[in-house]
């Protein structure tokens, strides 16, 4: 490796050697003379004299209307301390944006460090890799992340008068085939073409692996560039014509010190190879750009910064959502709480009917109380494993970075050895606590903090890289947060739409009931079981009362809120805030750019979430006497396993008896989006469930609104017109109960499978369906009717997803169409996360389960070899981690 970098470092042959009376030093300068005995020119830049003055003071303060904007070649990120010695390098230099080089991390995606966020891309190895690292207060500015490949990554920021387009690029080393290289420019092209050109202020960062020269060339390379230009120098500087960029590092005089950016190993000649290059109309918005000689990463580039006269745009601060310290609420805390909440609810003054003005008033108090008892989360940082040890050595090392004496490389080889072995200390006794702590979890059973420390143990999945933008119906990227937002809230109306008139929800008059039809008053005890069924640490609704507030509530508070929770159920009447859900936007792939890239989580009230589960309660019973014994989903006692179990048995029957089965996979589209609430309200007053119970939910429904928040921000509020409701707990019931009377409707007149005097026709989990038929004919006419009635419930099947599969001893094709269109005929389908296959055997599963749990222990391998750990603990969590990957219904092998 040493002699690759040699050789892709190594300058023109034409370039002049100096004999000296230690070694030979090769000069790119005439100017540039090295005189051991110590009087030596100003401009050398390998005096270490002159270092201490100007590398170990601070940078002078940024001025408010600038960024500081770098690139660094780091080498490596793998090694651990690298990431804190970057970040302390980036606070002494005052740097707003860090682009890196050779990162050689694997993959992309965003990964958070102490207060800094680093977006990189990387390729399928360790080799290269390009990023960004940036303070986590820049994110807001951050309008468009490029992530092109592992030598290119681009960013666009929201700055003024325009917005800056930065592109991080690592060069090919010159050993590389020229193809190579071109194939870099046409992907830095390709940036600059579709993030607009001309449009916007171009700043190109990174390791070119080229020497543009000391030779000044039109308004492109200054009279203070170093070296003599070669091929790859030539190649940059017609990039450069072409796009009319500035190589801004060659046009500022600075000291030769501050000119070069690579040094060879051995420090036997120093070459300018690194650039920030910026398009000629904003040339006058950089007011200088040089290198940091001393700062220190140990790495054989030179920081390089400039210094820009622009500044980030103003972004309209939005309201952040309140963070409870709820932990508080344990003991004599919880106490006082319950005490002052009991006191205040004595003293609201409620008004009956009146749901908004009775829960605005308990809002308020809960509100008052949490802030004076509980108060808010401050910004913890997180303990890291970091120590004084290791900073001390890191800053002692900085010193000799650049003291080119022999003395001087030793000391530095050697306070590098010591921060190693500093590193590995620290490392080891940071996990050694980690341990104490999960036993410490352990004993007191608290699993879910124990699982969750243990993950943090081992190696994570990175998140996604964000702001790749997104894409409008005309097919256009865009980058402004006004334009997503419309597309997220014409992508909601248009999944969500219906024709539903606010007054037609097939609820009869009360008058029409008898008083035992319409439902009883809720109870108290009814009230603390809601409430003490409440999930903890989870996202706050539009309210901001998070559910430990709930739990902790005292008897006359609880009675409050039942009289609360009986005028909503006897008045019908929602407070609007308890309607309001917000959709968090997670995206599924990598380069996500349209809404359906996406999936979205709902964060709703929790008291609306103690309602529903009253309401759940009280509908369960009369739905699952409904329900059929082939439905395995979101149900007691059943399961995934079950279903899988059920399909691989009957396979395996039909195979004994030399008999055949034709399996049809169907896919809804969309399937808990397109439930008719006029239909649901029909089913759920034929199965019996109270008058007030379905005013309730068709109240629910009718009244809900939606805003989908992205980042700091919100969109409008949007109406919602059929579906059922994303995160709420009475959903998956009322979703099985709909898809069952689609079901039962369409394949009443069928036959299905006989087994044991019974017609085995479906397989069910939620909207996970098979369809069972004897003959291809039969499956067809099957599928034909659930088409039908599903259509006529407002649901569709996809034809595209949905597949055919027969199982038996012989293989023969099976023709079978749906609307017009041939479904797939597949020998394996992965159904509910299992393989199930044509002959009836689970090998292809059990050899899937079985790489998967070796990937399952490569990735917990430090815990589980972590010997500090008892042995009972490590069988635990290899239960936990690797077992549980086999847990699944393997019926027969071979």
């Amino acid at each position: 490796m040493v002699k690759q970098l040699w050789k892709a470092r190594n300058p023109p042959q034409n370039q002049k050697f100096v004999v000296l009376p230690t070694k030979p030093l090769l000069i790119m300068d005439q100017s540039i003379e090295c005189h051991i005995s110590g009087l030596s020119s100003h401009s050398d830049p390998r005096v270490s004299n002159f270092l201490d003055l100007t590398c170990n003071v601070d940078v002078a303060a940024k001025h408010p209307n600038s960024m500081r904007i770098g690139t660094w070649n780091v080498n490596t990120l793998n090694k651990p301390e690298k990431l804190e010695n970057l970040k302390r390098e980036i606070e002494k230099c005052k740097l707003d944006i860090l682009g890196l080089s050779e990162t050689h991390w694997e993959g992309e995606g965003e990964k958070d460090y102490s207060g800094y966020k680093i977006v990189y891309k990387g390729g399928e190895q360790k080799y290269n890799g390009v990023g960004f690292m940036y303070k986590t207060c820049v994110e807001k500015h951050i309008m468009k992340i490029i992530p092109m490949s592992d030598r290119v990554i681009g960013m666009r920021l929201n700055t003024t008068p325009v917005d800056t387009l930065l592109i991080q690029v690592y060069m090919p080393p010159l050993y590389v085939e020229e193809e190579k290289v071109d194939g870099v420019y046409k992907q830095i092209e390709e940036i600059i073409e579709d993030n607009g050109k001309g449009q916007v202020r171009l700043m190109i960062i990174g390791d070119f692996n080229s020497i543009v020269g000391e030779t000044p060339y039109e308004n492109i390379v200054g009279k203070f560039g170093l070296g003599k230009r070669n091929e790859r120098g030539e190649k940059l500087i017609e990039f450069c014509k072409t796009f009319k960029l500035w190589i801004s590092n060659t046009w500022f005089k600075n000291h030769k010190r501050r000119l070069y950016t690579w040094k060879s190993p051995g420090d036997r000649y120093r070459n300018q190879i690194d650039f920030i290059l910026v398009n000629q109309r904003f040339k006058n918005s950089i007011s200088n750009s040089k290198t940091y000689p001393g700062a220190d990463a140990k790495t054989d580039h030179n920081l390089l910064v400039a210094d820009v006269r622009t500044s980030m745009k103003h972004v309209k601060k939005s309201k952040a959502a309140t963070k409870w310290n709820v932990d508080k609420l344990e003991g004599r805390t919880k106490l006082i709480f319950q005490g002052k909440m009991d006191e205040r609810m004595k003293n609201i003054q409620f008004s009956n009917g009146n749901t908004k003005q009775e829960w605005d008033s308990i809002k308020e108090a809960l509100v008052k109380t949490l802030s004076e008892e509980v108060g808010k989360t401050s910004r913890v940082k997180k303990k890291e494993w970091i120590t004084e040890g290791m900073i001390e050595k890191m800053d002692e090392r900085r010193k000799y970075k650049n003291i080119e004496t022999e003395e001087g490389r030793l000391m530095y080889k050697k306070l590098n050895n010591q921060l190693r072995r500093e590193t590995d200390k620290a490392r080891e006794t940071w996990t050694r606590e980690q341990c104490e702590r999960i036993e410490e979890m352990e004993r007191k059973g608290n699993m879910e903090e124990l699982y969750k420390t243990a993950r943090n143990l081992t190696k994570c999945t990175p998140r996604i890289v964000p702001k790749q933008g997104m894409m409008n119906k005309e097919g256009n990227i865009t980058t402004s947060m006004e334009e997503t937002k419309i597309i997220w809230k014409e992508y909601i109306e248009e999944l969500y739409q219906s024709d539903i008139s606010n007054g037609n929800m097939n609820i009869e008059p009360e008058n029409e009931r008898e008083e035992d039809e319409k439902g009883p008053r809720i109870e108290k005890w009814e009230v603390e079981k809601a409430l003490n069924d409440l999930k903890k640490k989870k996202a706050l609704g539009c309210d901001h009362i998070p559910s430990e507030a709930l739990k902790a509530l005292g008897p006359e508070a609880i009675s409050r809120l039942t009289n609360l929770i009986n005028n909503i159920y006897f008045t019908g009447t929602w407070p609007e805030d308890l309607l309001k859900t917000i959709l968090v936007p997670l995206p599924k792939k990598s380069k996500a750019k349209e809404c359906k890239d996406y999936r979205t989580i709902s964060c709703i009230c929790h008291l609306t979430k103690a309602i529903t589960r009253i309401i759940l309660k009280r509908i369960d019973r009369k739905i699952e006497e409904n329900m059929g014994e082939d439905q395995f989903g979101f149900r007691k006692g059943k399961g995934t396993r079950d279903a899988i179990g059920c399909l691989r048995m009957l396979g395996e029957r039909v195979l004994e008896v030399n008999r055949e089965i034709f399996v049809s996979f169907v896919d809804w589209e969309k399937a808990f989006d397109r439930v008719d609430w006029r239909i649901l309200m029909r089913i759920l007053r034929d199965v019996g469930v109270d008058w007030r119970d379905r005013r309730l939910i068709s109240e629910i429904y009718r009244g809900q609104k939606v805003v989908v928040r992205l980042g700091d921000e919100e969109t409008e509020e949007i109406g919602i017109g059929r579906g059922v409701r994303q995160g709420c707990c009475m959903s998956p019931t009322l979703f099985n109960l709909y898809a069952e009377r689609i079901m039962n409707e369409a394949l009443e007149e069928t036959q299905g499978l006989k087994v044991g005097g019974e017609s085995i026709k479906t397989i069910k989990y939620a909207d996970d369906q098979a369809i069972i038929a004897t003959t291809p004919g039969e499956l067809e006419n099957m599928l034909e009717r659930v088409s039908r009635v599903g259509e006529e419930n407002g649901m569709r099947i996809n034809v595209g997803k949905t597949k055919v599969m027969k199982i038996g001893k012989e293989e023969t094709r099976i023709n079978i169409t749906l609307g017009g269109q041939q479904l797939e005929q597949v020998n394996s389908f992965k159904y509910l996360g299992a393989i199930v296959n044509s002959e009836g055997n689970t090998t292809e599963e059990i050899r899937k389960r079985i790489g998967m749990a070796k990937t399952a222990y490569t990735n917990m391998k430090g815990l589980m070899n972590a010997k500090k750990l008892p042995i009972g603990l490590r069988v635990r969590f290899a239960k936990c981690y690797e077992w549980s990957v086999f847990c699944c219904m393997v019926v027969k092998v071979g």
